[in-house]
This record gives structure tokens, sequence and C-alpha cells, in this order.
């Protein structure tokens, strides 16, 4: 999530949050940042699900993909006599 940041600014970041926060403190609030990115990108990934359900229905009701499809059966149903017409 964050490939602009190296292990180098990972240490300092640490450093400068142990000197701020102390070493009693910082476990604790390591775990809350935890738990509140856990549960944002949770949320985020249940977002996208139901975006793409959303999608999915609303491509379904697309008019050009009906009408595509009615003619690809059309075209199927008319092989199929073709067919069938010079096997009789």
């Amino acid at each position: 999530m964050f490939p602009s940041i190296g292990a180098y600014e990972m240490l300092v970041i640490g450093v400068i949050a142990l000197l701020v926060v102390g070493p009693r403190r910082l476990p604790e609030i390591l775990k809350g940042i935890a738990y509140v990115y856990k549960s944002f990108t949770k949320a985020i990934d249940e977002l996208k699900r139901e975006l793409e359900e959303d999608l999915e229905e609303v491509d379904d009701l697309n008019p050009k993909k009906s009408i595509q499809k009615k003619w690809e059966e059309f075209l199927e149903i008319d092989e199929e006599k073709k067919d069938k017409k010079r096997s009789e």
C-alpha cells in the first residue's frame, strides 16, 4: 500500500514514534493502527464487491448487450435450421 516508503523511512518513523509515544504505549498504539487498517481494508473490499455486483446488474440491463445477445441467439437458431435442411 505504501510503495514509496522503504525500510529506512519506516525505521525513522518507528524511532520518532518511539520517542513521541514511549515504549510502553507504542504496542497499544500499533495494535490500534493495525485494527483500524484492517477494518478499513475490509470495508474497502466489501465496497468493491458490492460495486462489482451492481455493475453486473447494470450490465445485464444494457440494451446494446441485450440486443446483441438476442441477435446471437437468432443466428444460432438460424444456423441450426440451415443445418437441419442440409441434412434432409
